[in-house]
C-alpha cells in the first residue's frame, strides 16, 4: 500500500513538474521587416522585442530581420501565412493582396486621413475592431497596427501644385494594386518596384518621382536624388503586424497575454512618436535642399474626386460604404 501511494505521489509530482515545465516554455517569434534600422517601423519592432523579452523573463525571444533579409514583403506575407515565417509588418493594402481579401485595402483609400492625428483615431478606434472580422477565415491574426505616416511624392525636377501636374509624371510606387489605381487615377505613370530599388530607378531616370512617408523617404537618402516634396498627402498608411494563428495558438495563454499587452504599447508609443520621426525627415529634406510645399484644400478635393472610381469600387464591390463614411467622418 505504501509502494502504491508511493508511486502515485511521484506519477503526482512528474505530472507537476511537467505542467510547470510547459507553463514556462521557452518561445520564440521571427520576425521579418522590408524597413532599414532607424526607421519609424524598424525602431517599433525593437521595442515591441525588449518588452516582451522582459516580461516574460526570457521566456519569449523575438528575433528581428529588417531591411528585406527574409525576402520582399509579398514574399514574407505569404511565409506568415504558410507558417514559415511566424511575424510581419505591411501595408493592409499589401495583405489585401497577399491574402486574397480585398476588404483589408479600405484602410488605405486615397484622401481618407487629413494628418496622423486623425489616422492615430482611425488605427485605435476602427482598425482594431474591423480588421479582425476580416481575417476570421484567414491563418494569421492581427497583434498591432503601426502608422506610416502620410505618403507624400517627392519629384526630381517640379512640385505639384495642383492636379495638372501630375499628369505623365513617371511615378515609382510600390508593387500595391491599390496604390497603382491611385496613381492612374490621378494622371500619372506608374513605375512598380520593390523598395530597395526605389532610388536606382530615380538615379536611373526610370522615374520622375517617388512616393512614400517622409521618414522612408529620407531612411533610403531619396532626397539625393530628387528636390521637390510637395504635401498632398494622398494616402495615410496603415501597417499592421499578422502573427500566424497557428504559431499563436501554440503559444502559453499566459505568455500570450504578455505578448499582447507589449504590442498594445508598443502601438501606442510608436503612434505617439510618428509625428517626430517625420517632423525631423522634413527638417533632413530641407536641409539637404528639398523644397517642400503645401497644396490648397481645394486642390486637395480636386485629386480625391479624380479617385472616386476607387471608392465607388469598395462600396459596390465589398459594400463599405458605411465603413468608409464612419472613416471619412474622422476628419470633421
Amino acid at each position: 500500500m505504501k509502494k502504491l501511494s508511493l508511486v502515485l505521489s511521484v506519477l503526482l509530482l512528474v505530472g507537476m513538474l511537467a505542467s510547470v515545465s510547459e507553463a514556462k516554455a521557452k518561445v520564440t517569434l521571427e520576425f521579418g521587416h522590408i524597413q532599414n534600422p532607424g526607421h519609424a517601423l524598424a525602431i517599433a519592432p525593437e521595442e515591441f522585442k525588449s518588452m516582451v523579452e522582459k516580461r516574460s523573463n526570457g521566456q519569449v525571444k523575438v528575433n528581428i530581420y529588417p531591411s528585406s533579409q527574409l525576402g520582399s514583403a509579398r514574399e514574407m506575407m505569404e511565409q506568415v501565412t504558410m507558417g514559415t515565417l511566424d511575424m510581419t509588418c505591411c501595408d493592409t493594402a499589401d495583405w489585401a493582396a497577399a491574402l486574397n481579401i480585398p476588404q483589408l485595402a479600405v484602410f488605405n483609400m486615397p484622401f481618407l486621413t487629413k494628418d496622423l492625428a486623425t489616422q492615430a483615431k482611425l488605427i485605435d478606434g476602427i482598425v482594431a475592431q474591423e480588421v479582425p472580422k476580416m481575417l476570421k477565415d484567414s491563418n494569421v491574426r492581427l497583434l498591432m497596427t503601426y502608422s506610416n505616416g502620410i505618403r507624400q511624392p517627392l519629384l526630381k525636377t517640379k512640385p505639384i501644385t495642383r492636379l495638372e501636374d501630375i499628369k505623365g509624371v513617371k511615378m515609382r510606387t510600390a508593387e500595391t494594386p491599390l496604390y497603382v489605381d491611385i496613381w492612374n487615377c490621378l494622371g500619372a505613370s506608374t513605375v512598380t518596384s520593390s523598395w530597395s530599388e526605389a532610388y536606382t530607378l530615380l538615379q536611373q531616370g526610370v522615374a520622375d518621382a517617388v512616393e512614400a512617408d517622409v521618414t522612408g523617404l529620407v531612411n533610403q537618402n531619396l532626397q539625393e536624388q530628387a528636390k521637390y516634396l510637395s504635401k498632398i498627402g494622398h494616402l495615410g498608411a496603415i501597417y499592421c503586424v499578422f502573427i500566424n494563428k497557428d504559431k499563436w495558438d501554440s503559444i502559453p495563454k499566459d505568455l500570450q497575454d504578455i505578448i499582447q499587452k507589449s504590442a498594445l504599447e508598443s502601438q501606442k508609443k510608436q503612434l505617439q512618436n510618428r509625428q517626430a520621426s517625420d517632423s525631423a525627415a522634413e527638417k533632413a529634406m530641407a536641409a539637404a535642399g528639398v523644397k517642400i510645399n503645401d497644396i490648397s484644400q481645394k486642390e486637395r478635393d480636386r485629386m480625391k474626386n479624380a479617385c472616386q472610381p476607387i471608392y465607388d469600387k469598395y462600396e459596390k464591390n465589398y459594400k463599405l460604404g458605411g465603413l468608409i463614411k464612419k472613416m471619412l467622418s474622422l476628419n470633421s
